[in-house]
């Protein structure tokens, strides 16, 4: 007998229970009249998630945590088999919902396994087990459909470790939790199976899968055409480009403006998107759902962006095209990824709702001119041994060495006062906080920073990097 009458509307239910509540959220999700019900439930249950006090949680939450998160990978992968179904309204709340999925899997699954936190620093990530393909650590964690290889025209994609991938993931007006588009392709001249991707400083280059599933991943979204031949065509079309463009010594460089109406340079989320376009004569073009770059003026107009529609790598996770095939976390990453990701919607919003803007500094401008003018000379080696600093290519645009070393100063400096506080909250409820009880931290350093930044600009820890434009 079901919870509910035939003709009563769907609704979601009570969050006391996780267990319970997440086997009746599947149970309505899968209902025949769940599209109708569609947005009204999922906005529901987002307002629930967010309101959910992660330190009065009951203890068998983190008990049934393998059978919760479970129900929620089961949940995510019927809301996504239903979106041929629905409409954008439907498929736009969906993508809010899964990323609250996420967290709430992460944070239980941290929680059972008593995984040990890590920075990316500290990992080695080549000599790591492989991503999908072994599971044999705890810290691992990858669900599946079924259990197929992967095949030219598989799409993954990954979200990065650094504060670039967190602003990457944050670039659009709907915040999505990934970076980066990887196209699993056949070498044209090995055959063997390969990944193509492009790479600020880099461009579009192949790569071996095993180097490329441990590159560095906090989680990774597996995904594949429902149109099997069309996406083998485009794998071998782009194959066949980027082999040629090599032979020729003359590879196809990064796209730093991000521009999706020129293939003469290509992001990593443009190698997809060409590659599907050339293997259907233009008919097939993704994403299905764009993205739009708005709003975040200080970092539109230091990188140069065209302002309007643009294809976020997260935008593929609602793709109705697209099967989803499987996904993994690195669970010794998710915390700190949930920290980044705060700190960067925090950053856009910052922007975006108080008119804030990124301020250069001495290191900034270094980074901008004489750094970068020595770069191309043939002194680099040097310079960079004595001053310790990170390679960079030739390539990367001046505006983007300053804008990114301000990014990475300014999170730097919002994630060591937030691991503080996170540390602190975990003592005393014994459980980290929330996503939510994140944005609350920040708001208050935002303003307990910007009254010391008023009385002295030296005392004040990060509003020399950004602040109000008046």
């Amino acid at each position: 007998m079901g919870r509910r009458t035939a003709s009563a509307p769907l609704s979601p239910p009570k969050l006391d229970d996780l267990l319970q509540a997440s086997e009746n959220i599947l149970a309505d999700v899968e209902d025949h009249q769940f599209p109708q019900n569609c947005v009204p439930y999922l906005r529901e249950l987002e307002k629930q998630i967010d309101a959910m006090d992660v330190n009065a949680m009951p203890a068998t939450a983190v008990q049934d945590a393998e059978k919760i998160a479970k129900n929620s990978w089961l949940i995510r992968s019927t809301l996504h088999a239903r979106l041929d179904e629905v409409d954008k309204d439907c498929a736009i709340q969906m993508q809010a919902n899964f990323r609250q999925f996420r967290f709430v899997e992460d944070y239980l699954l941290e929680l059972s396994r008593k995984v040990t936190h890590s920075t990316p620093a500290e990992i080695d990530f080549q000599n790591q087990p492989v991503p999908i393909r072994d599971n044999s650590v705890p810290y691992y964690q990858f669900r599946s459909n079924n259990s197929p290889k992967l095949e030219p025209g598989d799409l993954l994609i990954t979200r990065g470790v650094s504060f670039l991938s967190g602003m990457i993931a944050r670039l659009g007006t709907r915040s999505t939790q990934f970076s980066h588009v990887v196209m699993v392709a056949e070498d044209p001249k090995t055959k063997e199976l390969k990944t193509i991707e492009s790479y600020v400083g880099v461009g579009v280059a192949f790569y071996d899968m095993d180097y490329a599933l441990k590159n560095e991943n906090a989680r990774i979204l597996w995904l594949r055409a429902k149109d099997r031949s069309l996406a083998k065509s485009a794998a071998e079309k782009m194959a066949k480009l980027v082999q040629e463009r090599i032979d020729s010594k003359n590879p196809i460089k990064y796209d730093y403006e991000l521009n999706f109406n020129d293939p003469k340079t290509m992001s990593c989320a443009e190698v997809s998107q060409v590659a599907f376009q050339m293997a259907s004569d233009n008919q097939f073009k993704i994403p299905f759902y764009p993205n739009e770059i708005a709003g975040a003026k200080s970092i539109i107009e230091r990188l140069k962006l065209v302002e309007g529609e643009t294809y976020e790598p997260g935008d593929m996770e609602i793709d109705p095209r697209f099967e989803l095939m499987g996904e993994f976390q690195d669970l010794r990453l998710t915390r700190e990824s949930r920290q980044k990701d705060a700190i960067m919607t925090a950053i856009f919003e910052w922007m975006v709702k108080k008119d804030y803007e990124l301020k250069d500094n001495v290191k900034s401008r270094l980074a901008g001119t004489i750094i970068y003018d020595v770069r191309r000379t043939f002194m680099w080696p040097l310079v960079k041994k004595v001053l310790k600093l990170d390679d960079f290519s030739k390539e990367v645009p001046r505006n983007m060495i300053r804008t990114v070393t301000i990014i990475n100063q300014l999170g730097e400096k919002l994630l060591v006062e937030l691991k503080a506080r996170d540390v602190a909250f975990e003592k005393k409820y014994g459980v980290p906080m929330s996503y939510m009880d994140f944005y609350s931290e920040l708001e208050e350093m935002r303003k307990s920073d910007l009254e010391i930044f008023k009385k002295s600009k030296k005392k004040a820890k990060f509003h020399q990097l950004i602040r109000p434009r008046k």
